[in-house]
């Protein structure tokens, strides 16, 4: 993260007198923003399916008789 953020530093830098340049950086720079964002998404959901099959097998040992 930190060297993605310093080439965002340095390309800002090259391109500070262009529109277009500061346009793409900024661009470059949201999208991974929202890429993390997703994979933190993921994560989450994936722990949230994982705690709900381990409350349903719960459920279904202790409906079974089982301790």
């Amino acid at each position: 993260m930190i060297i993605e953020s310093l080439i965002g530093l340095i390309m800002n830098v090259v391109v500070a007198d262009s529109a277009s340049g500061q346009a793409l950086t900024k661009g470059i720079l949201m999208a991974n923003k929202l890429d993390n964002l997703s994979k933190e998404g993921v994560k989450e959901e994936t722990n949230q399916i994982i705690k709900d099959t381990i409350l349903k097998i719960g459920e279904q040992n202790n409906d079974n008789g089982n301790p």
